[in-house]
């Protein structure tokens, strides 16, 4: 038995696992399936992926792009980035291509607006879910989970400035973290 620490994953290997999710996933079942991957895979833990998504949702440009960035940096360094950002790009483009050119040739079929609302719903959906996925683990504290449900409600239903809720609840959750670590490091 060999103490030799794993093989990273050929640049191919990490541009098709991003093709195979961009291309079967979209809306929020993206970032769920790009968590169940790269943990499956073994190629970053939870709290390694977690930065990466919080990373993703604060810098500019499509999240997922920007979390298939992440990823495959910390997989296999510029390269790996590079290789999941054709990966994670690519296949979108031509669906959007192909069916962009579908719509407006069939724009005025009635199965074509309801199979986009469907489509809109499953998005929804798989947002939702991905959002309970992620925040599970941290149901035993309730005052992150109170922010996280404060900070929906002020994005969906009072239409709070993004900017605004980033200053007011992303500065809620660092002080909220800064006393949690002051409570949880030992004392001198």
């Amino acid at each position: 038995m060999s103490n030799d620490p794993p093989r990273p994953p050929s640049l191919a290997r990490i541009a098709l696992t991003f093709a195979a999710i961009s291309s079967t996933a979209f809306g929020g079942g993206q970032k769920a399936s790009i968590r169940e991957q790269v943990l499956a895979l073994g190629w970053m833990d939870r709290a390694a992926f977690l930065e990466g998504l919080e990373l993703a949702q604060i810098l500019p440009g499509p999240n997922i792009l920007n979390l298939a960035l992440y990823c495959g940096q910390k997989t296999r360094g510029i390269p790996g980035a590079c290789a999941a950002f054709v990966g994670a790009a690519v296949p979108p483009f031509a669906i959007v291509l192909i069916a962009g050119a579908l719509y407006f040739k069939y724009a005025g079929n009635p199965y074509v607006h309801g199979a986009l609302r469907g489509c809109a719903l499953g998005a929804l959906g798989l947002t939702v879910a991905n959002a309970l996925q992620l925040s599970w683990d941290e149901r035993a504290d309730w005052l992150r989970i109170a922010l996280l449900a404060i900070t929906a409600l002020a994005v969906t239903v009072v239409k709070m400035p993004l900017p605004l809720v980033l200053i007011v609840f992303g500065g809620l959750g660092i002080l909220n973290e800064y006393a949690r670590s002051r409570r949880t490091q030992p004392a001198p």
